[in-house]
């Protein structure tokens, strides 16, 4: 058997009960409209709709909200899927990069700090590129849930909001809002906040956690700082593993290397003068000798595993939300499906990390691998605008939902669930 996977669960369930985790935060719902091949309002739910389809591996919350673990986008090339998690990505790294780039210190030159980064509008009629670019992202942190808003124009902030509630609780706290350059703070940010200029080309969340050690604002902002989006790509492999050696991560992802099998003993990162960047060496032990090879001699699917490990097993050590593009790509079927479950088993996740992926592999579209929910669909529509739905939303012919036994995989690829239009063209061929 090519990977091992099936019976490795204990592997990583006694790997991460010796992990603590730290605050946990959890994506609820994601808006948007007007970004790139979206014209319309497009909204991805992570909330758990009423369906008795593993149950078990739901987030459960104290207000007895339960929420999606893993939520997997499917479609045609070009039909809008890398744009969705593109346009998650862009509200979170807004906030994010500046936190990031800058000291804690109000100090700071108003020429050296970074812009956000451009923001494209629908490309496919003149309305579009006259509007706005709206976010709405409702997300979880500690013991709150908070709705941020985020309007952008021409690379310039139109709008900001932020507010709170705590779980359980029916009042919603104005944070702030912002309108261009004018902010009002509420009750609780007017206690902690005293005036100050800031970068109207930066969110005021941003300009708030760089400057405001306090615990709503860094709270606020954890989301977006613990959040990750992948998009493979094997030039930065070797700068991010020396980083997971540098904080002595190497033993756990090296447990979770030989949980999957690849035949990994370990890796080690020489460092070279910082001109020449650094080298990674990747150990096996053949007939009781070791051996190193180079990272870069590695194949593409150990590659990527290894570039997931760290992000993946972070996750699921602290909670939080790893969003990765074409997270099939160069991974075995079996392998997929096998980081897919661990996400949905409440022994392994039990931080309420979630994963949002896209991928092309029908193969692991089955009823004993997703919920209905859980499943999502993006493709071209009208006027070449992306549209985008869950599985848990068709309906047959008969106007019954889909059955959670249905053979999903054999039913999208007869066309029945939309988001496939080529099929249909390319019979038409012969």
């Amino acid at each position: 058997m090519l990977f091992k996977v099936y019976n490795q669960r204990k592997t990583l369930i006694y790997l991460f009960k010796i992990m603590k985790g730290m605050l946990s935060t959890m994506l609820c719902q994601f808006t948007f409209k007007n970004y790139r091949s979206y014209r319309d309002e497009a909204e991805l739910s992570m909330q758990a709709m009423p369906m008795k389809e593993f149950e078990r591996s739901l987030i459960e919350c104290s207000d007895g909200q339960s929420f999606l673990p893993v939520a997997a986008v499917y479609g045609p090339n070009a039909g809008g899927k890398s744009n969705l998690l593109e346009a998650l990505d862009y509200v979170r790294s807004a906030v994010a990069r500046p936190i990031r780039l800058l000291s804690a210190s109000a100090d700071a030159p108003e020429s050296d700090l970074p812009l956000i980064a451009r923001c494209s509008a629908f490309e496919f009629d003149d309305v579009s590129a006259a509007e706005p670019t709206e976010f709405e992202l409702y997300y979880r942190a500690g013991e709150h849930e908070y709705r941020y808003v985020l309007s952008v124009h021409a690379d310039e902030i139109v709008s900001e909001g932020l507010w709170r509630r705590k779980l359980g609780a029916s009042r919603t706290a104005m944070l702030f809002e912002r309108e261009d350059t004018k902010v009002e703070l509420g009750p609780t940010l007017r206690k902690l906040v005293t005036a100050a200029r800031f970068n109207p080309s930066l969110p005021y969340l941003s300009f708030l956690c760089i400057n405001f050690d306090a615990p709503v604002v860094q709270e606020a902002a954890s989301w977006f700082l613990d959040a990750v989006f992948l998009n493979y790509n094997s030039s930065y492999l070797e700068r991010m593993l020396e980083q997971m050696l540098d904080e002595g991560d190497s033993r756990e992802v090296t447990r979770f290397l030989r949980a999957v099998d690849v035949r990994i003993d370990g890796f080690r990162v020489e460092r070279a003068p910082e001109w020449r960047g650094q080298r990674v060496f990747v150990r096996h032990k053949v007939s009781g000798k070791a051996y190193e090879l180079r990272l870069s001699e590695e194949s593409a699917g150990t590659q990527k595993l290894m570039g997931l490990a760290a992000y993946l097993m972070t996750a699921l050590e602290r909670g939080g939300t790893v969003v990765v593009d074409e997270l099939d790509a160069k991974l075995h079927p079996k392998l997929l499906r096998y980081v897919i479950l661990l996400f949905k088993d409440p022994e392994v996740n039990k931080s309420g990390a979630q994963l949002i992926f896209s991928s092309q592999d029908v193969s692991t579209m089955r009823n004993d691998v997703f919920r209905r929910d859980e499943i999502w669909f993006a493709a071209r529509g009208e006027g070449e605008a992306s549209q985008l739905w869950s599985l848990a939303d068709i309906h047959e012919a008969n106007g019954n939902l889909v059955s959670k036994n249905a053979a999903f995989d054999k039913q999208y690829l007869s066309g029945r669930y939309g988001a496939d239009p080529y099929l249909t063209r390319i019979e038409e061929w012969d």
